[in-house]
């Protein structure tokens, strides 16, 4: 359960009087994470593969704390190094033993508490599902019992690699029950030899290691999801108060919900006691296992009305020059909340928004046009081909560009796209810019390719369209990004590998 509940509304039902409750989400802060365990904890107050793998560790950990020791169900090869790693729980007396599906089914015993470990044969999962008192699942089919998850409600359950959970899972138990603390450079060093998702992350962190180093490097951060309402906000903060990244590519909708933590306000998870329905009618928005209440927009709409009126609309403006006004205004009248354009502003990032329209931001001021032709004023233009501009410089005036990706889409191609664009501005209009395609990419989507769509684009694709170079350092993660990239960053700012703190301006 997470530790702070707060009183949204009330329904009267019956005809008494009853209080809705939901819990309120945290920002995953890594300057307050020292440990491996500590990352993990935080994540139980975030949301998506994060919470599942903050709850399922505290889940487990009360498992091992009961007297009859839960059992280990695995079907793979015990050689292995994940097969190794699960004797490991049961050396340390975490797990009675590790059985096989097959063996499991053949046992009289029920009534234990037991960890599947990966994927088993449907002639298994009746016993599988029906045995236990309660069982977690670690897999990246979806594999649980039925019922057990349904839309935005994911109990006991990590749907991921356990190449890469469990290594996580062990050290974060192993420090909260045998005082065992475990660094994110320690983690990284241990993931190699998994393979899988495990090893991919690792190669990740070697990477973006390489990126930081790179003092001749642009580096960009493109991101699309809801990571904001998932609480990585934080992690993006830290990103760009540290010198990690140089400008962002982000959706507007991840700025707009951005906006929410930047003010003080709260998103919350979501309970499955109350469907779409009665959460409509409360105007308590859903995104998949957390909630946005409307109020929490309709503040942010006035944030951002209170920077529009400052435009005169004599001429175009741009997302960037939007959102570091927004910036500026946070730094200004919010000085004890941390946020993602307040620290863009104070540390000179560009924030570009290919899509603006797609997004609250956009909505908000195609309402504020309205009003001000009402009032007889100039409406905002918004000039997406302006940051256009400023994407050619930013990158033709640096020697080399890369790129940390969380997702895909259109962020992700704007930024890429820069490498075409100069390369056809040249051919067609007879200018002698210079020649870009980045040499380092890092990219967290659980897509795969076949999928056929741009989030699944691989480098060697992008290599293709002259986007990338050929002989470019690069690290693609088929995981949830936010169970992976809290340690890459808190990988980075460990080692001290960041190029210093920026210096905020006013």
């Amino acid at each position: 359960m997470l530790r702070t509940t707060k009183l949204l509304s009330r329904e009267r039902t019956k005809g008494s009087l009853k209080q809705l409750k939901f819990e309120e989400l945290k920002s995953l802060d890594l300057k307050k994470c020292a440990t491996v365990g500590d990352i993990v904890d935080g994540m139980k107050y975030c949301a998506f593969g994060a919470r599942m793998l903050g709850e399922v560790a505290r889940t487990i950990q009360t498992m091992i704390a009961a007297k009859k020791k839960p059992v280990l169900i695995y079907s793979g090869l015990e050689n292995s190094p994940l097969g190794r790693l699960l004797q490991k729980f049961v050396e340390n007396k975490w797990c009675d033993r590790v059985v096989l599906p097959s063996q499991y089914v053949r046992q009289k015993q029920r009534g234990e508490n037991a960890i599947v470990v990966g994927a088993f044969s449907e002639r298994n999962a009746e016993a599988i599902y029906r045995k236990p008192a309660r069982a977690i699942f670690i897999n990246p089919f979806d594999m649980a019992r039925p019922g057990q998850i349904r839309d935005g409600y994911f109990p006991d359950a990590v749907f991921a690699d356990p190449r890469y959970i469990m290594p996580v899972l062990y050290r974060s138990l192993d420090e909260w029950i045998n005082g065992r603390r475990t660094s994110v450079a320690s983690l990284m060093s241990d993931l190699a030899s998994y393979g899988g998702v495990a090893s991919q992350v690792a190669k990740g962190a070697e990477a973006l290691h390489a990126m930081v180093r790179d003092k001749q490097c642009l580096r960009f951060l493109t991101i699309t999801g809801a990571m904001t309402v998932g609480k990585m906000d934080l992690v993006i903060c830290d990103m760009i108060e540290t010198g990690l990244i140089n400008a962002i590519s982000s959706t507007g909708a991840l700025m707009a919900h951005g906006l929410v933590s930047s003010i003080g306000l709260k998103h919350y998870k979501y309970n499955p006691a109350y469907d779409d329905t009665a959460l409509a009618r409360r105007k308590l928005n859903r995104v998949t296992d957390t909630l946005e209440p409307e109020t929490n927009l309709d503040t942010v709409e006035e944030v951002i009305g209170k920077v529009i009126h400052q435009l005169d609309g004599a001429r175009p403006t741009s997302p960037t020059v939007l959102n570091k006004l927004i910036g500026k205004y946070l730094a200004e009248n919010y000085p004890n909340e941390r946020g993602i354009l307040k620290s863009a502003y104070l540390c000179g990032v560009p924030v570009f928004v290919p899509a603006f329209v797609d997004s609250e931001l956009g909505n908000d001021l195609y309402i504020h046009n309205i009003k001000r032709k009402r009032r007889g004023k100039k409406p905002i233009v918004m000039d997406l081909e302006s940051d256009s501009k400023e994407l050619v410089k930013l990158v033709t005036a640096a020697k080399r560009f890369g790129i940390f990706t969380i997702g895909g889409g259109v962020p992700r191609n704007n930024v890429q796209n820069v490498a075409p664009l100069i390369e056809i501005i040249n051919e067609r209009l007879g200018t002698k810019l210079p020649p870009r395609r980045f040499t380092y990419g890092i990219r967290i989507c659980p897509d795969r390719p076949h999928f056929g769509h741009l989030s699944g684009c691989t480098y060697s694709e992008n290599e293709s369209w002259r986007k990338a170079a050929k002989n470019g350092v690069y690290a693609e993660i088929q995981a949830d990004a936010t169970q992976v990239w809290p340690f890459l960053v808190k990988y980075i700012l460990d080692n001290s590998l960041v190029l210093g703190k920026k210096t905020p301006h006013a």
